[in-house]
């Protein structure tokens, strides 16, 4: 789970699987840190029997199951139904407890699908970009979504896909984007991926259709050649090229090559991983 977590309970035989996270827990400790950490994305599909279930058969813990049953069946709001599950465990302080409880009991007055984009976002900012995709496009599907909120969803896809060097459906997406939200950023963005697919044609054609005065096109295009032209790129162009062209180097140049190269898809298989 990133870190160690010292365990002073049962440890379960058959792990609690969590399906949002694909995550299995297997103690009552590493349940009150999933809850902490992301009590931001609890639903009430947390608050359930096969929980609690798994609680008294797993981890012997059976008062506690029986007392969240309880909880269960009076339909008490998810903050207290966690609650009771943090202050079984010594695992979090006292104000610790305070602070998720709150946390929880403020994004319960949170509408639904905007809990389930912060759920997605989570998922992009942590790099599961596969993930987040599905949870985004999944989102789109809702009827009811305001314009605003449809727009920074498709914002959030067009990053998603810029992220796996998709442009085509990135730009696609920071154009519905833009359409949905009129924010400025989707539509740098949208200009952006443009250049990134070294189309000079289908920069000056969204220029006009949008129109971007001149200095403006200028000073998005520098960004651009900016970030082609960090010390960190040039640094790594020249080195490639001496030992390219330095012919007593040629098996330090191939074998640096293909390092690069297996670190690159090491790093996009990374970002592909569901």
């Amino acid at each position: 789970m990133g870190e160690l977590i010292l365990c002073k309970g049962h440890i379960a035989a058959n792990p609690y699987y969590i399906e949002m996270l694909s995550l299995n827990i297997y103690s009552l400790e590493e349940l009150c840190y999933y809850v902490k950490n992301n009590s931001d994305l609890l639903d009430y599909d947390f608050e359930s029997k096969e929980l609690a279930g798994w609680i008294g058969r797993e981890l012997h813990m059976n008062d506690l199951e029986n007392e969240l049953l309880s909880l269960i069946d009076e339909e008490v709001p998810l903050h207290i139904f966690a609650e009771h599950i943090l202050t079984s465990c010594g695992y979090l302080t006292v104000n610790e407890i305070r602070d998720v409880v709150a946390v929880i009991e403020n994004y319960e007055n949170i509408g639904a699908s905007e809990r389930k984009k912060i759920r997605a976002d989570k998922l992009l900012g942590s790099e599961r970009i596969i993930d987040a995709i599905f949870a985004y496009e999944d989102l789109l599907l809702e009827d009811g979504l305001s314009s605003n909120l449809r727009g920074d969803i498709c914002h959030n896809l067009g990053c998603a896909y810029a992220r796996l060097f998709f442009f085509d459906e990135a730009g696609e997406y920071f154009e519905k984007a833009y359409k949905k939200n009129q924010r400025r950023a989707s539509l740098i963005a949208l200009l952006n991926c443009s250049l990134c697919k070294k189309d000079d044609s289908l920069f000056t054609g969204l220029c006009e259709k949008y129109h971007i005065p001149g200095p403006q096109r200028e000073a998005i295009r520098d960004a651009v050649r900016k970030a082609y032209q960090s010390d960190e790129i040039k640094d790594f162009e020249n080195e490639i090229s001496r030992l390219k062209n330095d012919h007593n180097h040629h098996e330090a140049f191939k074998k640096l090559a293909d390092e690069i190269i297996n670190k690159w898809k090491d790093e996009y298989n990374h970002l592909c991983r569901i």
